[in-house]
């Protein structure tokens, strides 16, 4: 009968101890850095990177816009013809200034 005793003392003692290693390794897990402030930081740069994303994306169709411009638009296509290659038409009158 006394060992038995003993035995339920011996389980005890290793219960408590595996409670005791258990509270003091769970807080670690989660506060250390690999925890609540890791998970913190990985939604702030998920939060900007949706935001870049969305920046892309609004930057994507402005450059569809002017795909399209450039390809159907005449006006378009003389305006950068004009501005970005100097060409003339036929009758204009160029007048150059220089320093």
């Amino acid at each position: 009968m006394r060992l038995l005793g003993f035995g339920r003392w011996m389980l005890r003692l290793a219960l408590a101890g595996v409670l005791a290693i258990a509270m003091g390794y769970l807080p670690y897990r989660v506060y250390g850095p690999d925890g609540v402030a890791r998970v913190q930081r990985l939604e702030q740069d998920l939060t900007e990177l949706d935001e870049a994303n969305r920046a892309l994306e609004r930057e994507n169709q402005q450059l569809r816009l002017q795909i399209h411009s450039l390809k159907r638009d005449r006006h378009t296509i003389e305006r950068v013809a004009r501005d970005e290659l100097g060409m003339v038409r036929p009758g204009d009158i160029v007048f150059q200034f220089r320093r």
